[in-house]
C-alpha cells in the first residue's frame, strides 16, 4: 500500500483567527513556512515601511482569499 510522505504533502495557507493581531494572515504564513509569528510580523512591517501601498493591497488580497482555520 502506498503511503504519502509528509514531505510530499502540500500545505495550504490559512488565516488563524485564534492567533491573529489584525486578520491572522501573518500567523497563517508563519505556520505554513514554519517560522515564528513575531518574525513574519516584523518582516511584514519592514515591507510595509518600504512599499506601503503594495503591502496593503497584498494583505487585503490575502485576507479575502485565504480560508480561516
Amino acid at each position: 500500500m502506498y503511503t504519502q510522505s509528509k514531505s510530499n504533502f502540500k500545505q495550504q495557507c490559512f488565516r488563524h483567527i485564534k492567533n491573529k493581531k489584525l486578520g491572522g494572515v501573518c500567523a497563517g504564513l508563519a505556520e505554513r513556512f514554519n517560522l515564528p509569528r513575531w518574525l513574519t510580523r516584523v518582516l511584514a512591517l519592514f515591507v510595509f515601511l518600504k512599499f506601503p501601498l503594495l503591502t496593503v493591497i497584498a494583505y487585503g488580497v490575502a485576507y479575502y482569499t485565504m480560508p480561516t482555520k
